[in-house]
C-alpha cells in the first residue's frame, strides 16, 4: 500500500471505535500490527498524540494531524503489507487490538485520578511536570516567554478534585453551587522528568505539613512532613505506610544498554539485589538497596538503526535521592534521560533522532502497593499505564524488546496499557492561570534587551538600566509563587550576574520606571592582584562597603536627566535662565514621615510648548528637560523636588499628575510604567577598590529620544546640547 494512501485513509474519518480517555487523551481500539508496519520492514509507523510518526532514514516526521485508522486502511494494509521480517501478513494478524492515541484534548487541560479513598488518591503524574513549586520551578520562564505556565501537580490534582465538589443543585441564576475547595498534600515526590502513580492524601482537617496545596514557600521548598503529636495527620499516616518493609514501588525504566555487564546476562539473573551506598544532595554517603529485573534487551542493529537498550523493572527497599537512577548507572545501564547521572551522548541522541522529550526521564512509577494503614484500611494496590512517549519510544526503537518485555510485565503485575474497562480512572479538569499572553510577549521582548557595559573595573561594572525593570526582586515584584512574578521582566541583578558571568552585589538602586548608570560590584570572593593567577582574597564584601560609602559622600556626583510637566516658569520666575538653583524643602519617607535633610540642585535646561492636538488640553502642553544633582539620598527625592517647584516627572504616578500622565501615555508613546527620570552621569571618589574613582555616563535612552523628537524637538536645541555635553558627558 503506498505511504500516500495509508496517510489519506488514516485522516479519514472516526470510526465508531471504542474509546478510554486517559490523562486527557482519547484512544481508540486499532490493529496494533498494521499501525506497526504500514509502511514495510524498515519504516514502521505508529500513530500517536494526534500526529503520525516515521522513522523512515532514521527522522521522526510529521505526517499531519489524525483522528483514527479506517478499517479500510487496516484490511488493505493486513492483506498486503509486510512484517518486520519482510515476510507477508495475513488479516489473522490483527487480533490483537493496541490502544494507540487518537487525540489529545488541548482546550481544557486535565489530570488523571487512578484511584481515590475516603482519605487518599492516587494521580498519575505526566513527564516535565514538578509536584509542587520549589526552587527548581521553572514555570516563569516559562510564562514570560509567552508559553503556558507551569501547574504542579498538587494544584493540578487539588483543582481536578474541587470540580467534583461542585453541587447538581441550581443556584437561580444558570449557575451551580461549588463547594470549599479540597486541600491535599503530596505523600511521596517524583522527580520532574519521571511519571507514574503519585500518592496524595486529604489535608482538610490537617493542622501542619509539607506538600500543602497552600505552598507556603518557607514549607513548600522543603518537601518534610511535620507531624502533629496530638493527632496523626492522614498524610503521616500514609507518609509511614510508604516506608514500611511492606510497602513495594516498582519502576519501570528504559536505559542504555543491551543486559549485559562484564559478559555476565543480566536478564537470566531475574531479580537480584543491588546494595550499594550512594551519596545524597549533600554529599553524605547513606546505605541503599534496590532489587532489580533486566526484563527484555537488545544489541544495536545497525541495518534497522536500534539502539542498545534495555527495560528494566527496579524496586527500592530504601529511599534515597535519586536511588534507582544511581543504582542503575552503577551497573553501567544507565536511564535514557537523566541528566544528572546518565549518559550525556545517548540522551543527545534519543531527543534529537528517537524522539524523546527534552524534560524526560524514562522512569516511571508502574505500580504502588501500600500495605493497610488507618488510611487505606484495605491497603493501596494501583497501576499507572505507560506515558505514550515511552511507548512511542519503545514501538520504534525497541520493538522487540516491547514484545518480549509485555507478558513478563503482566505476571508481574505491571500494567502498560490503558484498561477501557477499568471504570475508577476519572479524568477531571484544573485551572490555568489566566495570563495576559500580550504582557507576557512583551515581558519576553524585555528579557531579550542586551544590557550595555558603561564601565568596569576589577571590582565594580557599571551597566545601562533600561526602564521598567526593576533591580532586584522585592515584596512589590511579588512572591515566586504569585502570579504577579510571572509577569515580571529578569530583574537587573540577575541580568548582570549572567552577563559577567560573576556574583555581583547592587551599589545603589533605581525606581523601576527610571533609566541609566547602575554600578555593581563583584560578590564573588576574587580579588584582581598583580599576579593574575592569584585567586581569592576574600575582601567583595570589603569592596560593596566601600563604594557604597562613596556613592553617599559629598564628593560623589550623580546627575540625573529628567523630562518635566510645566512651561519653565515659577512665581513668573523663568527657570531656564536660573541655572543651577537648590531645592531644600523636606521630603517625605516611604511611611509618610517628613525629613528636613535633603536638598537637590536643579537645573532647567529648556522648555517647549507643544502645538500637537493632544496640546489642546491644558494638562499636557508644555514640558521642559530638567538636570537634577542630589545631594542627599531620601525616598524619590529628585521626584519630590521636582513636584515642589511645581513641574512633576512625566509618568511619576505617585508624585505626579495623572490626567498628563494619561495623555503622554496614550498620545505621545510614552511607556507604561516609564518614569521620565534617566541617570545620566555618575561620579564617584576614589577608594581603595577604585583608586582612579569611577565615571561613567550614558546616553538619553531611546524611548525619551524618541518623545522629544518626535514633540519636542526644540528641547534639543545647539544651547541645549551643548549644556548636556558640558554637564553630563554625553554627546548626543
Amino acid at each position: 500500500m503506498k505511504r500516500s494512501h495509508l496517510c489519506s485513509a488514516l485522516v479519514a474519518s472516526t470510526l465508531a471505535l471504542p474509546a478510554v480517555s486517559f490523562g486527557g487523551t482519547s484512544y481508540y481500539a486499532t490493529s496494533d500490527t498494521a499501525t506497526h508496519h504500514a509502511f514495510g520492514a524498515k519504516t514502521p509507523l505508529h500513530v500517536s498524540r494526534r500526529h503520525c510518526y516515521s522513522t523512515a532514514n532514521n527522522r521522526q516526521q510529521l505526517l499531519g494531524p489524525l483522528l483514527s485508522l479506517s478499517s479500510k486502511a487496516l484490511e488493505e494494509d493486513t492483506d498486503t503489507g509486510s512484517d518486520a521480517n519482510g515476510s507477508s501478513s495475513s488479516s489473522s494478524s490483527c487480533a490483537e487490538t493496541d490502544i494507540i492515541v487518537a487525540d489529545r484534548r488541548l482546550s481544557e487541560p486535565t489530570v488523571t485520578i487512578l484511584e481515590q479513598g475516603a482519605s487518599h488518591l492516587v494521580a498519575a503524574k505526566p513527564p516535565s511536570v514538578v509536584c509542587h513549586h520549589s526552587a527548581w520551578t521553572g514555570s516563569r520562564s516559562k510564562a514570560k516567554r509567552g508559553e503556558e505556565p507551569e501547574i504542579p501537580m498538587l494544584q493540578r490534582v487539588r483543582d481536578g478534585i474541587s470540580s467534583l465538589e461542585k453541587s447538581d443543585g441550581d443556584t437561580g441564576n444558570g449557575k451551580k453551587k461549588q463547594g470549599p475547595q479540597r486541600r491535599v498534600n503530596v505523600v511521596h515526590r517524583l522527580d520532574r522528568g519521571a511519571s507514574g502513580c503519585l500518592l496524595l492524601a486529604f489535608a482538610d482537617g490537617d493542622e501542619g505539613g509539607s506538600g500543602r496545596d497552600d505552598e507556603k514557600e518557607n514549607n513548600a521548598d522543603s518537601g518534610t512532613i511535620e507531624k502533629n503529636a496530638d493527632k496523626r495527620s492522614s498524610t503521616a499516616i500514609l507518609q509511614e505506610a510508604m516506608a514500611s518493609p511492606n510497602a513495594t514501588k516498582t519502576y519501570l525504566a528504559l536505559v542504555r544498554g543491551e543486559g549485559i555487564l562484564r559478559g555476565e546476562d543480566l536478564i537470566a539473573k531475574g531479580w537480584f539485589l543491588v546494595d550499594r551506598e550512594i551519596k545524597d544532595e549533600k554529599g553524605r554517603l547513606n546505605n541503599a538497596t534496590t532489587w532489580v529485573r533486566f526484563v527484555a534487551g537488545q544489541a544495536y542493529d545497525e541495518e534497522n538503526d536500534l539502539p542498545r537498550a534495555s527495560l528494566v523493572l527496579a524496586r527500592p527497599v530504601t529511599g534515597r535521592w535519586h536511588q534507582v537512577r544511581r543504582h542503575l548507572n552503577g551497573l553501567s545501564h544507565p536511564i535514557l534521560g537523566d541528566t544528572t547521572h546518565g549518559a550525556s551522548q545517548t540522551n543527545r541522541e534519543w531527543k534529537e533522532r528517537r524522539n524523546m522529550p527534552g524534560e524526560r526521564t524514562c522512569l516511571h512509577l508502574a505500580r504502588m502497593q501500600v500495605p493497610p494503614n488507618e488510611v487505606a484500611p484495605d491497603g493501596i494496590d494501583v497501576c499507572c499505564p505507560l506515558e505514550d512517549d515511552m511507548m512511542d519510544m519503545m514501538r520504534m526503537h525497541m520493538p522487540k524488546v516491547l514484545e518480549e518485555a509485555e507478558p513478563i510485565l503482566k505476571e508481574e503485575g505491571i500494567q502498560i496499557r490503558p484498561d477501557p474497562s477499568n471504570g475508577m480512572i476519572q479524568v477531571l479538569p484544573y485551572k490555568v492561570p489566566d495570563l495576559d499572553l500580550d504582557k507576557r510577549k512583551a515581558v519576553h521582548a524585555l528579557n531579550q534587551q542586551k544590557i550595555n557595559i558603561l564601565s568596569q573595573g576589577p571590582y565594580h561594572v557599571v551597566v545601562e538600566k533600561p526602564p521598567t525593570i526593576v533591580c532586584h526582586h522585592s515584596s512589590w515584584t511579588g512572591k515566586r509563587s504569585e502570579i504577579r512574578r510571572l509577569l515580571e521582566p529578569t530583574p537587573m541583578l540577575q541580568r548582570v550576574r549572567d552577563l559577567v558571568g560573576r556574583r555581583v552585589n547592587l551599589v545603589h538602586r533605581l525606581d523601576r520606571g527610571a533609566s541609566g548608570c547602575l554600578i555593581f560590584t563583584y560578590a564573588d570572593e576574587e580579588k584582581a592582584t598583580n599576579d593574575e593567577s592569584s585567586v581569592l582574597d576574600n575582601d567583595a564584601t570589603g569592596a560593596t562597603t566601600s563604594l557604597i560609602e562613596a556613592m553617599q559622600s559629598p564628593g560623589a556626583t550623580k546627575t540625573y536627566l529628567a523630562l518635566v510637566n510645566g512651561d519653565g516658569t515659577r512665581d513668573g520666575e523663568d527657570l531656564t535662565r536660573k541655572g543651577w538653583f537648590s531645592v531644600k524643602d523636606p521630603v517625605k519617607d516611604e511611611n509618610g514621615k517628613l525629613i528636613g535633610d535633603s536638598q537637590t540642585d536643579l537645573k532647567f535646561v529648556a522648555s517647549f510648548n507643544l502645538t500637537d492636538k493632544a496640546a489642546q488640553d491644558p494638562a499636557g502642553k508644555s514640558a521642559c528637560l530638567v538636570l537634577a544633582r542630589p545631594k542627599s539620598g531620601r525616598w524619590h527625592q529628585v521626584r519630590q523636588h521636582c513636584m515642589k517647584v511645581g513641574h512633576p516627572i512625566l509618568g511619576d504616578s505617585t508624585h505626579g499628575l495623572s490626567r498628563t500622565n494619561r495623555i503622554w501615555r496614550e498620545k505621545r508613546g510614552m511607556l507604561k510604567e516609564r518614569v521620565c527620570l534617566h541617570l545620566a552621569q555618575v561620579d564617584l571618589p576614589p577608594t581603595e577598590f577604585s583608586p582612579d574613582g569611577i565615571q561613567a555616563s550614558c546616553q538619553i535612552p531611546p524611548d525619551m529620544r524618541a518623545m522629544i523628537d518626535n514633540y519636542m524637538p526644540a528641547l534639543l536645541s545647539c544651547d541645549a546640547r551643548v549644556i548636556l555635553e558640558d554637564e553630563t558627558g554625553t554627546i548626543l
